[in-house]
């Protein structure tokens, strides 16, 4: 009787409408992000390198190659190992891991995830990036939400005061790059060129957050103004997304619109897409404004339309090329981003729950009452677990003893896997003018925002 009701939990915690998402709150999940962690309690903090991507060929294959600790991708390795903390202390019944390590693992998953954001406390006051939302949100934002460490809500201010530093009151827009190279063209005089790319839109939400938190109307302000310039001058009038635009600083008006990771500058770069997909949902969460909400959905409603090109030509076509446009390469086998999917999933999921807050009549203006984005976001992580989850799996081992402080305790060992990300088959960069280029590989955002979109249906209620 009791293995029956065990096992009637366990299926109710991972399948939502009948899609199995088991391998979202696996054991493997968890011992794979530990795995990686707690080779960072080797070196002193700061740290000086963060994961970043995962080769899937060649020498290196397997093991997390890291950027240098100032790279705007430094907090989402951080954030993952805080996915996994959330669980443990808000969500137990998605937390698998041995009982044996239950409590312990806890505990020194957050000794470690401190100890990894050491380096991000430190430049949580940074003026030359406008990365600052994807640098503090997913680890500090989440360490002060989750244990009221106050040294972490203050840098996640400092961060959002950085980041509107960067507001420019002509352009109408926050400053993305203070430079942009590549082998097709060099831009570096910040006083005739103030470069804007669409990921911008996915920081914002640190603004809003900091913000309310403060009662600082500016920085709410310019998070919506900015979001205001990115419809006009970044979208296209079918709501698909050009990568960067160049305004003229002297003027307030775009010079070029271009692209630095798409295909070219007039294609559209599918994570650029689901950045605004995401982007514009976070916005109306916060301001409550149709507009945006109706913007959000265009976007996905775009992103969608393009993978259905796919059907019937390409398995997994949810999982979209890595550049709607982009020359296919082999035709069964083009290149994709998964990194793109997982974004986008998390952007529908709140665009699903912001329809479901509408009255009925308001919500079918939006949208086909017919449309549910919550099924579409299960079936993209449906179609990316099935083609993308790293299959060689890492576990806990069984019990063994060491003394800690003069009391016995059960001693956390890995059974590695092979393969440090949770996911495969991300493209970083293929533009053809890029210094280096990257493709098909584990990349640190996708395993993110693959372990977020888990969390997002918990908070829910939806598991």
């Amino acid at each position: 009787m009791g293995g029956a009701f065990t096992e009637l939990r366990r299926d109710a915690t991972s399948s939502i409408k009948g899609v199995d998402l088991s391998d979202i709150y696996s054991e493997n999940a968890a011992a794979k992000i530990f795995q990686v962690a707690q080779r960072g309690l080797k070196q002193e903090a700061p740290l000086p390198t963060y994961p970043h991507t995962v080769p899937q060929v060649g020498p290196d294959a397997g093991r997390y190659e890291g950027r240098e600790a100032d790279f705007w991708t430094c907090g989402f390795f951080p954030g993952c190992i805080y996915t996994i903390i959330e669980r443990a202390v808000r969500y137990p019944q998605a937390f698998n891991v041995p009982d044996h390590i239950r409590l312990q693992f806890q505990e020194q998953l957050l000794k470690i995830g401190r100890h990894w954001n050491v380096a991000i406390n430190q430049m949580s006051s940074r003026t030359d990036t406008h990365d600052m939302g994807f640098i503090v949100q997913p680890a500090l934002q989440k360490d002060w939400e989750l244990t009221g460490n106050k040294e972490s809500l203050q840098s996640v201010i400092n961060a959002a005061y950085a980041l509107a530093s960067r507001y420019d009151e002509k352009v109408k827009a926050i400053r993305s790059w203070d430079v942009a190279i590549n082998d097709r063209y060099s831009i570096t005089d910040m006083t005739t060129n103030f470069l804007v790319i669409i990921d911008s839109m996915c920081n914002l939400d640190l603004l809003y957050y900091v913000g309310h938190n403060q009662h600082d109307q500016t920085l709410i302000d310019i998070a919506t103004q900015h979001a205001d310039s990115i419809i006009h001058e970044i979208l296209r009038p079918d709501f698909s997304s050009y990568h960067l635009v160049n305004f003229d600083p002297r003027t307030g008006r775009p010079q070029a619109k271009m692209t630095n990771q798409g295909h070219k500058d007039d294609s559209t770069w599918s994570r650029g897409q689901a950045w605004a997909v995401m982007g514009f949902a976070q916005v109306y969460s916060w301001t409550k404004d149709t507009k945006y909400l109706q913007t959000a959905i265009k976007c996905a409603e775009y992103f969608l339309q393009r993978c259905k090109e796919g059907e019937g030509k390409w398995h997994h076509p949810l999982v979209p090329l890595w550049d709607f446009d982009a020359p296919l390469g082999d035709p069964n086998e083009p290149l994709r981003d998964v990194s793109a999917a997982m974004a986008t999933a998390n952007g529908l999921l709140i665009i699903h729950q912001s329809l479901q807050s509408l009255p009925t009549s308001e919500a079918s203006q939006l949208v086909d009452p017919s449309t549910n984005f919550l099924d579409i976001a299960l079936q993209i992580v449906s179609q990316t677990l099935d083609m993308s989850y790293d299959r060689d799996l890492a576990s806990f081992e069984a019990p063994g003893k060491c003394l800690v402080n003069g009391a016995g305790a059960a001693e956390i060992k890995v059974r590695e896997s092979a393969f440090d990300a949770i996911l495969r088959n991300s493209t970083t960069n293929w533009n053809p003018d890029a210094h280096k280029k990257y493709k098909d590989h584990g990349l640190v955002y996708a395993d993110y925002y693959l372990l977020e979109f888990g969390n997002k249906l918990l908070r829910a209620g939806l598991l």
